[in-house]
């Protein structure tokens, strides 16, 4: 399939799922917030109704800052991974990741969306992610806030 057609594709896939679920009128409210100091990438992972997983990454998050990874999102729970941009400390390279429990496919080089992600696809590597709460009746609404002593989830 053509780079063309496989972007066809995503963007026919996202436009379901945008329209089927914003006519129920209810979304989950995933928000993460960086209190790193430097730049964290954010990955989710969450089921889809056959029970497979679905893994998307990398949303970009600057120190300060708070941003939904997608408001079009329908789940009552999700997991989700943090990684730092490489840094300079102590003279060696460093970087921060948040992510602990069930692994979930990746791919590090750039924006990825793999689904039956429990598994190695394509060019994937599977690394943790941490499991987010779940909602008992709905979608689920958190924040997920990453800092030095690591990541905290508050209701909302």
């Amino acid at each position: 399939m053509s780079s063309i057609s496989k972007a066809g594709f995503a963007a026919l896939i996202f436009a379901v799922d945008f329209f089927f679920f914003a006519a129920s009128g209810a979304k989950a409210d995933i928000t993460f917030c960086n209190k790193f100091g430097r730049l964290v990438y954010v990955a989710i992972a969450y089921p889809q109704s056959d029970g497979s997983f679905i893994s998307r990454g990398w949303m970009s998050l600057s120190d300060g800052n708070c941003a939904q990874f997608d408001t079009a999102i329908h789940v009552k729970t999700f997991y989700f991974r943090g990684e730092s941009e490489w840094y300079r400390e102590g003279g060696h390279r460093s970087r921060e990741i948040w992510g602990k429990g069930d692994k979930f496919a990746i791919w590090e080089n750039d924006n990825f969306q793999y689904y039956d992600a429990q598994q190695q696809v394509l060019n994937s590597t599977l690394v943790e992610f941490t499991h987010g709460p779940e909602a008992e009746n709905g979608d689920v609404s958190t924040t997920v806030t990453f800092t030095d002593h690591g990541s905290t989830m508050t209701l909302n």
